[in-house]
């Protein structure tokens, strides 16, 4: 479980402080809300495949996606599968 900082996934209902339950699994989904690990820094995001395009997509129409790089290193710790507003 992890708490959230900011209101990058806001329109998936998960808000600043609010704790997620994450399982752990190093391989998802198209679509599937992620923590990832991106060149040493976590984030949570929604996952976009399209061939080989992989992005990473905040829930929140301010914010752009990620476009991951075949340089980028990105590691995905886990799916998240619940949450709680605190």
């Amino acid at each position: 479980a992890l708490y959230t900082q900011g209101n990058i996934m806001i329109d998936a209902g998960i808000n600043d402080g609010d704790l997620i339950i994450v399982r752990r699994q190093p391989i998802t989904e198209d679509g599937d809300i992620v923590i990832a690990l991106l060149d040493d820094e976590a984030t949570v995001k929604r996952l976009k495949i399209d061939n080989e395009l992989i992005e990473l997509v905040p829930e929140n129409p301010r914010l752009k996606p990620i476009r991951v790089k075949p340089e980028d290193e990105l590691r995905i710790l886990g799916k998240v599968v619940g949450r709680k507003r605190i």
